[in-house]
């Protein structure tokens, strides 16, 4: 599979570089500007379905901060027999948290990055906040309280929704449908009072869920469709009343799925996307990377590399990097970002795209 020759790309390339533990880390060429001292704990897949990525990822963070520990949270497999199905790794919901557990136990580590999956930052968000050790995560569903350590490199589900309304009152029209498919489902409890306005609907692999989300779509003009580690799409209404069934929500599901199903026609479905200003900074991080990997980083190994960035910036000790986090902007290979109450920081636009198909 392609994905398998990846991680066995990323893999020779993770020993190449050498382990990343304090005794034997090699010194990565860096274009953070923080303090070099900084003990930064990553919890990150090295193999199974997420393992090319998780290793790209890894990478990333090298080259943004000198002292790193790492450790495999796909625990050096695939849990699922089925391994070209779907793309989350259900023993990352185990032994990611047990990292950050690991970490905060651990007085070299400062912070911690993790999360490359919603539910696994969720989970890394939660553990990391029981021990008030500083974290960045690179996605999650939920929202921090006042007195957050953890926070997130990626666009908040709020903004994706303002977004989305803003994009939908100007192509189909002003009333906007929020269906949440799966897990997505997370999101409701999280940001009903963000959300109050909005008509919702919680969509599961089950017929009935999916006749009430077309009946309700029925009364609106545009669909946003918020899926579990798939990229959100913006649907004109009736499209989505008509292609919208069972068997798309478990194409969804699947690796190779379509967001925009055969029958939907030209610009009637869109993938909303973050575009990175192509700054200096940008082209450079992504110069070094490629003299590294061999090939140019993904957007989450950007956003982690912007995750580095931000830790070496935050100071030495824990309680440096927790006041560094609550209020301070730093400078990335993203541009500067500060981190909203919510936990979310991601300056870049958000554009729609056609949805014809996705990798």
């Amino acid at each position: 599979m392609m994905r398998a020759a990846f991680a066995a790309i990323g893999l020779a390339l993770g020993l190449a570089l050498g382990a990343a533990d304090p005794a034997s880390s090699p010194r990565a060429p860096s274009i953070a500007s923080g303090n070099p001292q900084t003990w930064i704990g990553v919890e990150m897949p090295a193999a199974g379905i997420d393992g090319a990525q998780g290793l790209a990822v890894r990478i990333a963070i090298r080259l943004g901060a000198r002292h790193v520990i790492e450790r495999d949270s796909a625990g050096g497999g695939f849990v699922n027999p089925h391994q070209d199905e779907g793309v989350d790794n259900d023993v990352d919901l185990r032994a990611a948290p047990a990292i950050i557990d690991r970490f905060a136990a651990d007085p070299r580590v400062s912070a911690a990055i993790g999360g490359l999956r919603r539910r696994v930052g969720d989970a890394d968000a939660a553990a990391a906040q029981a021990r008030r050790l500083p974290a960045i995560v690179l996605a999650r569903w939920s929202r921090n309280a006042h007195d957050a350590d953890t926070y997130c490199v990626c666009v908040s589900p709020g903004r994706l929704v303002d977004f989305a309304r803003a994009a939908a009152r100007e192509r189909y029209g002003p009333r906007l449908l929020v269906v949440l498919v799966g897990d997505a489902g997370a999101l409701k409890p999280a940001w009903a009072s963000r959300w109050e306005s909005l008509t919702i609907a919680e969509v599961r692999d089950a017929a009935p869920s999916i006749a009430t989300a077309r009946s309700r779509a029925r009364t609106t003009d545009a669909v946003l469709i918020l899926a579990d580690e798939r990229p959100p799409t913006l649907w004109r209404s009736d499209v989505f009343v008509r292609s919208f069934d069972l068997d798309y929500v478990r194409l969804l599901g699947h690796r190779d799925f379509l967001s925009r199903p055969a029958s939907a026609p030209p610009g009637s479905v869109a993938t909303i996307e973050v575009r990175f200003p192509h700054t200096a900074d940008l082209i450079a991080f992504e110069g070094r990377f490629h003299a590294v990997a061999g090939y140019l980083p993904s957007e989450a190994a950007t956003r982690a590399h912007a995750a580095a960035q931000i830790l070496t910036q935050s100071g030495t000790t824990r309680a440096h990097m927790r006041r560094a986090l609550h209020s301070n902007r730093f400078s990335t290979v993203l541009g500067t970002l500060r981190f909203d109450p919510d936990g979310y920081a991601m300056p870049a636009p958000l554009a729609l795209t056609p949805a014809d198909s996705t990798p």
